[in-house]
C-alpha cells in the first residue's frame, strides 16, 4: 500500500508538474487551430507572430521601462492584430485559391522573414539571460501549493487559466455568433458568402486579426519561460503545438486543449519515472536525457501516420473558383532554340571569367565562400529532386545532410577510414534512412508529408544528434569535431583551390545526373504522379515506390553535400549548418528561385553564400571603385536582410510554382514570341500571281 501510495503521489505530482508546460502547448495549439479554422492556412508563421509581440513586450517593459499594462496593450492589443491585418491584406487575401502546399511554403518564408524584419526595424537584439516579465506582478517569484505536492507560480496559473478561458470563448464564438459562422463559411467559399451578402474580405481580415491577437497573447505569456528571446525557440514551440493541434484534427478546440495538456503531462511522467527505470535497465541510460524533449515530435509523427482522418484530409477549395477565366500561363511557351544556345554560351562565358578570377586572384576568404556555394549547391540539388521532380515538400534535408557530416566524423576519427569512403557510406546510410522514413508517410498528402518530415527533423535534433554514435555526444557538439580533407590517389585536396575543384566536379556530376533523371522514365513517372496520383495508379505507376525512390535519392545527395561541408569547414558545426530552422530557409530559397532546375539550385546556393558579402557588406562597391575605403557609408547592412528578402520572396511561390528564374525565362520567351508575331503582322503580305491555266487544245 505504501508503494502504491508513493506511485500514486508521483503520478499526481507529475500531472501537476506537466500542466503548466501543457498549458503553454495548449495555448499555441488553440491559436494554430483558430488560424486554420478561420483562414484555411497551415500557419507555420504563427511562432514568428508570437515572437514579434514577445520582443515588443520586452522592449517596452524591460528596455524602455514601461508599466505592465501599456506594454501589454501595445504589444498584444495593437501590434499583434495590426500584423495579422497586414499579412491578410498584402499576402493571404490573394492566396485563397492557391494550393495548401503553396500556402505552407509562404508561411515558412514568413516565419524566417518576419522576426528578422522586426529586429531590423526596431534595432532589437536579444540579451542572453534576460526575458520579459510576465503580465502579473512577481509572476515568477510568487508560488502557490494548493495540493501540497507541487508549487505553481503566478505565471503558470495565469497561462493555464487563459488557455481554458480562451477555449471556452472560442467555442462560444464559433457556435453562437454570426461572425464565427461567417469565418468558417469564408474558408469554405468566399464567393458563396459574398452572394449571401457577407463581405468576405472584412470577415477574413477579422479572422486574421483575431488569430494574430492570439499569437501575440501566446508569445507574451510564453516568453518568461525562455532564457533568451530567439525566433527559433518560438518556431520550435509551434512544431510542438502542432502535435496537440493534430490530435484535434486541426478543427477541434477542446481536443487541442486536451492534446496540449496531455503532451505536458506525458513529458513530466517520463521525466519522473524514466530515471528510476534506467537504474535497473542500463540500455535506457542514453534515452534518459533525450527522450522527454522528443515526446511531442514522436506523438506528432504517430498521429499523422495512424489517424485515418488526417490521412484522408483533402485540401479545401472554393467550388466557385472556376467561374473566373483561367489565368494566363507561360507553361506552354517554348523558348527559341537559338536564344537558348546563346543564353547558355553567355552563361558558360561568365562562369569561365569567374573561375579565372577566383583561381588567380581570390584570397582565402573568397575561396571559402565560393567553395561553400558549390557545396550548398549539391545539398540544394536534393531539394530539386524531392520537390522539383517528385513534387514533395521535405523539411528534413538538414537532418540528411547532417547524417553525412556525422558519418565522416565518426568513421574517420574512430576507425581511421578514408574520408571519401566515409562520405559515400554516410550518403548510403542517409538514403536508407530516407527510404525507411518514406514508408510510414507514403499515404500522407503534401502538407502532411511536410509536417511529418519536420517532426523527424526536430526528433533528429533533439535525440539523434546527442547520441555518442551519431553526433558524438554533447561534449563533441560543444568542443567541435575535426574532419580532414580527402586524398584521392596522387591528388591531395588539402589546398583550398584543389578542394574547390573537387566540390565543383561533384556538383556538376550530380547536376548532370539530375537532368538525365528528369528526362528519363522516373522523371516522367514523377511528373505523372505529381499531376494526379490516382491517374498515375490507373496506368500502373506506384506513387509509394516513387516516393521511396525520391526520398532515398534526395537523402543520398543531401548527405554527400553534408560530408563536403564538414570537409570544407574541417568541423561538423551542426547548429550553424544543419539545424531544422536553417534547413527551412534552404527550402524557401530553392523553391523561390527554381526548384525544378539545376540552375535554380546553383543560384540559390550562390545567393545564400555570397549575397551578404557581395551586396550587404559592399564587396561589389569595393571592386567597382577599386578600394575598400570607397565603400558607401551606409554599408555594411545587417545580414538579417538576407532572410528578410528571400523569406518574403517565398510569397511568389504561390503565384509562380516554377520559381522566379524559370518564370523569367518563360516570360522572356513569351515576349520574344509576341514581338515576332507583331513584326509579322506589320509586314505586308506578299501576293503571288496565280500560275496561268494551260490552254486546252481543241479536240480534232
Amino acid at each position: 500500500m505504501v508503494m502504491a501510495a508513493g506511485i500514486g503521489t508521483d503520478i499526481f505530482r507529475a500531472f501537476l508538474q506537466g500542466a503548466p508546460p501543457g498549458g503553454v502547448y495548449a495555448l499555441i495549439a488553440l491559436g494554430f487551430v483558430l488560424t486554420y479554422k478561420t483562414s484555411g492556412v497551415f500557419n507555420l508563421a504563427f511562432g514568428a507572430q508570437a515572437y514579434v509581440s514577445a520582443a515588443m513586450y520586452f522592449k517596452c517593459r524591460t528596455v524602455w521601462g514601461w508599466p505592465i499594462l501599456p506594454s501589454f496593450i501595445v504589444s498584444v492589443l495593437i501590434l499583434a492584430p495590426a500584423l495579422g491585418l497586414l499579412l491578410e491584406r498584402l499576402i493571404f487575401r490573394y492566396l485563397r485559391t492557391a494550393s495548401a502546399v503553396a500556402k505552407l511554403v509562404v508561411t515558412i518564408g514568413l516565419s524566417v522573414a518576419i522576426p528578422n524584419l522586426f529586429d531590423i526595424i526596431l534595432n532589437f537584439k536579444a540579451i542572453a539571460g534576460r526575458t520579459p516579465e510576465g503580465i502579473v506582478s512577481n509572476g515568477a517569484n510568487v508560488f502557490y501549493d494548493p495540493f501540497g505536492v507541487y508549487q505553481f507560480s503566478r505565471n503558470e496559473l495565469v497561462t493555464m487559466g487563459i488557455a481554458v478561458v480562451a477555449t471556452l470563448g472560442l467555442l462560444a464564438l464559433f457556435r453562437f455568433s454570426a461572425i464565427g459562422l461567417q469565418m468558417r463559411a469564408v474558408v469554405e467559399s468566399p464567393r458563396m458568402t459574398e452572394l449571401n451578402g457577407v463581405a468576405a474580405d472584412r470577415v477574413s481580415a477579422f479572422a486574421w486579426g483575431l488569430s494574430s491577437l492570439f499569437a501575440g497573447l501566446a508569445g507574451v505569456l510564453i516568453a518568461p519561460r525562455f532564457n533568451t528571446l530567439a525566433a527559433a525557440d518560438f518556431f520550435y514551440l509551434v512544431v510542438v503545438a502542432i502535435a496537440a493541434a493534430a490530435i484535434g484534427r486541426l478543427v477541434s478546440l477542446p481536443w487541442a486543449l486536451v492534446g496540449g495538456l496531455g503532451l505536458g503531462v506525458l513529458t513530466a511522467l517520463i521525466n519522473t519515472f524514466l530515471p528510476r527505470w534506467s537504474d535497473s535497465q542500463t540500455w535506457l541510460k542514453p534515452l534518459q536525457d533525450n527522450l522527454a524533449p522528443a515526446v511531442p515530435f514522436v506523438v506528432l509523427f504517430i498521429t499523422l501516420v495512424f489517424v485515418p482522418s488526417l490521412r484522408r484530409a483533402k485540401e479545401q477549395g472554393d467550388p466557385l473558383s472556376d467561374v473566373d477565366p483561367p489565368a494566363r500561363t507561360l507553361g506552354a511557351v517554348v523558348r527559341d532554340r537559338r536564344a537558348t544556345v546563346i543564353t547558355s554560351l553567355i552563361g558558360f562565358g561568365v562562369l569561365a571569367v569567374i573561375a579565372l578570377v577566383v583561381f588567380t586572384r581570390a584570397d582565402q576568404r573568397w575561396l571559402f565562400l565560393i567553395t561553400q556555394a558549390a557545396v550548398l549547391g549539391t545539398i540544394f540539388l536534393s531539394i530539386t529532386l524531392i520537390t522539383g521532380l517528385a513534387g514533395q515538400i521535405s523539411l528534413c534535408q538538414g537532418a540528411f545532410a547532417a547524417i553525412g557530416a556525422f558519418t565522416v566524423f565518426q568513421m574517420v576519427s574512430r576507425w581511421g577510414t578514408s574520408v571519401i569512403v566515409a562520405a559515400l557510406a554516410g550518403a548510403v546510410i542517409a538514403a536508407v534512412v530516407g527510404a525507411v522514413l518514406s514508408l510510414p508517410i507514403r499515404k500522407l498528402g503534401g502538407v502532411w508529408t511536410a509536417i511529418a518530415t519536420l517532426a523527424f527533423a526536430y526528433f533528429f535534433d533533439a535525440v539523434i544528434v546527442k547520441l555518442p554514435f551519431a553526433g558524438g555526444g554533447q561534449a563533441s557538439l560543444i568542443t567541435g569535431t575535426n574532419v580532414p580533407r580527402p586524398v584521392i590517389g596522387p591528388f591531395d585536396f588539402k589546398d583550398d583551390r584543389a578542394f574547390l575543384v573537387l566540390c565543383v566536379i561533384v556538383f556538376a556530376v550530380i547536376g548532370v545526373l539530375v537532368v538525365q533523371l528528369r528526362a528519363g522514365t522516373f522523371g516522367r513517372m514523377w511528373v505523372a504522379s505529381r499531376g494526379s496520383e490516382v491517374g498515375a495508379e490507373s496506368i500502373g505507376i506506384s506513387p509509394a515506390k516513387l516516393r521511396l525512390v525520391a526520398f532515398a535519392l534526395s537523402a543520398f545527395v543531401a548527405a554527400l553535400g553534408g560530408a563536403l561541408m564538414a570537409m570544407l569547414q574541417k568541423n561538423v558545426n551542426y547548429g550553424t549548418n544543419f539545424s531544422p530552422f536553417v534547413a527551412l530557409f534552404w527550402v524557401v530559397l530553392v523553391v523561390t528561385l527554381s526548384s525544378r532546375t539545376v540552375q535554380g539550385a546553383a543560384m540559390a546556393a550562390a545567393s545564400f553564400s555570397l549575397f551578404d558579402a557581395i551586396l550587404l557588406k559592399g564587396a561589389i562597391f569595393a571592386w567597382l571603385f577599386r578600394g575598400a575605403d570607397r565603400i558607401p557609408g551606409f554599408l555594411p547592412i545587417s545580414p538579417k536582410w538576407v532572410f528578410v528578402l528571400f523569406g518574403l520572396g517565398a510569397v511568389q511561390y504561390a503565384r509562380h510554382p516554377e520559381g522566379i528564374l524559370e518564370y523569367s525565362k518563360r516570360r522572356q520567351a513569351a515576349r520574344a514570341l509576341e514581338r515576332r508575331e507583331r513584326k509579322l503582322a506589320k509586314e505586308p503580305a506578299v501576293i503571288e500571281a496565280p500560275a496561268p491555266t494551260p490552254t486546252e487544245e481543241p479536240v480534232p
